[in-house]
Order: C-alpha cells, then sequence, then structure tokens
C-alpha cells in the first residue's frame, strides 16, 4: 500500500519495508478474500487485494495500478523494480486483481515470495464472476445510471476508477464476460499459465480454498493457527476462513456506492458554498463601487 506521501510521478524512492513473502496468482471470485483473510491469521498482516485499491478513496492507488496496466499491456510508460518497491513496498503478498495481472512478473522480481497458484473450477468461477462482478453493471436502472454520471461528472475519484476499469478491459482482451465465456476463461488460464511457467514446481503450490490449512502452512513454512475450543477449552486447528460469498459481495458494493455518492455530495456542497461565497464577496464589492460612486 503507498505511503502517505508518495511521489506519483515516480521521482523519489522508497526502500522496501518487509521482504515479498508470498505471490498468490488468484483472479477474483476464486476465493482471494478468503485467503486473504487466512493469510493474516498466519502473520502476513499486509497482503495487498483489490480492496485496497477501492478503498483508496483519495485514488494514489488507483492512479499507480493505472499506470503500470498501461505500461504492461500497452507498452506506454515503464513500471520498473523501483515502482512496485514503492507500491508494494510494505507488503508482505499479494492476492486477487490487479496484482493476479502481474503476477509472472512479480515472481521473478521477488524470487525469494513463495507462489500459491489459487484454483477454482473454471465453470463455477465464470458463473460466480457473472453473478457478481458483471451484474454490477447488468440491469442498471435509470437511477443507478444517473447516479453514475452524478458521481463521474463532478468526483475526480470516480473518473480515476473508470480510467483504472478501462485499462483492466484493455487488459483481459475486452472479452464480455457474460457471453463470451470461452474467452474469459481462456484468458484465465494463459495468466495462469505465464505465471507456472516462471515458476519453478518447488516453489508453487497448486491449492483450493476447499484444500484448508495444511497443504497450504506446509508450503509457506508455519503451523496451522490454532484456537481455544469455548466447549472443551482445548487448542484446535481454527476454522479455514470464508468470507464474501455472493450476497456479501452485493452488500459491500451498495455499501461502497453510497460512500462514492456521500463523497461526491461532500464535493457538490463545498463547490457551491464557494461559488455563493464568491458571489457573496462579488457583490459586496459592487455595492461598495456603487456607493463610492454615488458620493462622488
Amino acid at each position: 500500500m503507498l505511503p502517505e506521501y508518495y511521489p506519483i510521478d515516480g521521482s523519489e524512492g522508497y526502500p522496501r519495508t518487509t521482504p515479498m513473502k508470498v505471490i498468490v496468482c488468484g483472479f477474483p471470485r476464486t476465493g482471494t478474500m478468503s485467503t486473504h483473510a487466512a493469510l493474516q491469521m498466519l502473520g502476513l498482516n499486509r497482503t495487498h487485494h483489490m480492496i485496497h485499491v477501492i478503498t483508496d478513496y483519495e485514488g494514489r492507488e488507483m492512479q499507480e495500478w493505472t499506470r503500470a496496466l498501461r505500461a504492461k499491456y500497452r507498452g506506454d510508460g515503464t513500471f520498473t523494480k523501483l515502482d512496485w518497491d514503492r507500491l508494494l513496498g510494505d507488503c508482505q503478498g499479494c492476492i486477487d486483481y490487479p496484482s493476479a495481472l502481474f503476477a509472472a512478473d512479480l515472481a521473478q522480481l521477488y524470487p525469494e515470495a513463495k507462489v500459491v497458484m489459487l484454483n477454482r473450477d473454471p465453470d463455477k468461477w465464470h458463473e460466480s464472476m457473472c453473478e457478481t462482478v458483471a451484474a454490477i453493471g447488468a440491469h442498471m436502472s435509470l437511477a443507478r445510471k444517473l447516479q453514475q454520471l452524478y458521481c463521474y461528472l463532478f468526483n475526480g475519484g470516480t473518473r480515476r476508477s473508470a480510467s483504472f476499469w478501462r485499462e483492466i478491459n484493455h487488459a483481459e482482451g475486452g472479452y464480455d464476460l457474460v457471453t463470451e465465456k470461452d474467452k474469459a476463461i481462456a484468458f484465465m488460464k494463459q495468466k495462469y499459465d505465464e505465471c507456472r511457467n516462471v515458476v519453478d514446481e518447488e516453489r508453487r503450490i497448486e491449492w483450493k480454498v476447499q484444500d484448508g490449512w495444511e497443504p497450504l502452512c506446509k508450503h509457506l513454512g508455519v503451523e496451522v493457527p490454532v484456537v481455544e475450543d469455548p466447549k472443551t477449552g482445548k487448542m484446535v486447528n481454527a476454522p479455514f476462513p470464508r468470507i464474501n460469498d455472493r450476497k456479501t459481495f452485493k452488500q459491500n458494493v451498495e455499501l461502497r456506492m453510497a460512500l462514492v455518492v456521500a463523497q461526491t455530495n461532500n464535493i457538490v456542497f463545498n463547490l457551491l458554498g464557494r461559488g455563493v461565497t464568491l458571489a457573496a464577496v462579488g457583490y459586496g464589492a459592487y455595492t461598495m463601487w456603487r456607493l463610492v460612486a454615488a458620493r462622488g
């Protein structure tokens, strides 16, 4: 995650503050939020996830990821190891979009990091994507369209978000997620294979959320986390986290949209406030001029 005074233009260095320990090649809706929570339980407290991009309401992360996407997928500019160390300098891991679109690159830049190939049945993955990510824009009401237009016109963060998602779409090849299932699955397989091709087998694990703690912890060289059983008082293996199901995803989308609208309202009210102030000052100056002119 970006430091507070991160230089967007890349003019200053920012040293990595912690080693990159794990790179998860995992697309959205493969269990990334559950795995993110699991990694936190294993002590990887700074694992980058899309949630960190969309909740950075200043938009600094979104700008940098947009720059990284343009460099890789359009050949527009560069994004070097120094840039990655600034962007992910305090992260011990990364998972989900947008980092999954750079999994092969990151695996080569951080050769000491273990790699996890987060798998899910392609058909179930596509079904989940259609019912969550694709559903955000499908069957959108006129009221929601007007709401988004309002935010786009008055909120710079919304415009930065639109640019970011355009670059994501371009990186994916512009396929239609709902109607072009084969292309969506092929792109996912392509990015996973790119990562597999640059990472030795002993450095990576093929894993899915249903496999649970044991193979993941063995690969990462850590112990399975334990918790106290409330009934027996004995220490037992912690349940593997299962979060961000389809219902929760939709609720979070609505919550984030409400926050963006509230932010836009504040921007508009501030603009109106400044407008009223300037009008009052102008009217006052005009009145004073009229008084002085009348006395003269």
